[in-house]
């Protein structure tokens, strides 16, 4: 399966588990990437067009995970593409994603891979029935 057909960005700043989630999903049937930190990311959705769900850890270092959304919604080309956002966490987070935070779903921590497997296979139908892909 060729990156370039990558349908996930998985954002995680443990390599390993980066490592262990793409094998996971590739086992599936989902093609993904993934990256350690939002520069990354933001480079991965531009060289990735298929990409149309993002799974991202909310603790990435110094970073906020959460920040991949604004930053999207923020990049002239990037803004303009429908996006799912899967965040996975150990806190509480409501209070941090609103109605202004489109089409996402938080998982808790530690997170099920048979679990996350459904949610991305959910979250990629929604969004081919959107694209028109899937009656």
């Amino acid at each position: 399966m060729s990156n370039n057909e990558a349908v996930v960005l998985l954002i995680d700043d443990v390599s390993a588990i980066v490592e262990e989630l793409l094998t996971f999903m590739e086992l599936h049937g989902i093609p993904a990437v993934g990256v350690s930190n939002l520069d990354q990311a933001i480079a991965a959705l531009e060289a990735h067009p298929t990409i149309r769900v993002l799974a991202c850890d909310v603790r990435l270092g110094h970073e906020s995970g959460l920040s991949i959304v604004s930053r999207v919604q923020e990049h002239a080309m990037l803004g303009r593409r429908d996006f799912r956002f899967l965040f996975m966490t150990g806190d509480q987070i409501t209070a941090d994603v609103d109605a202004a935070t489109p089409n996402y779903l938080i998982l808790t921590k530690p997170v099920q891979p048979q679990l996350l497997i459904g949610a991305l296979l959910q979250m990629l139908g929604e969004a081919a029935v959107e694209e028109g892909g899937v009656q």
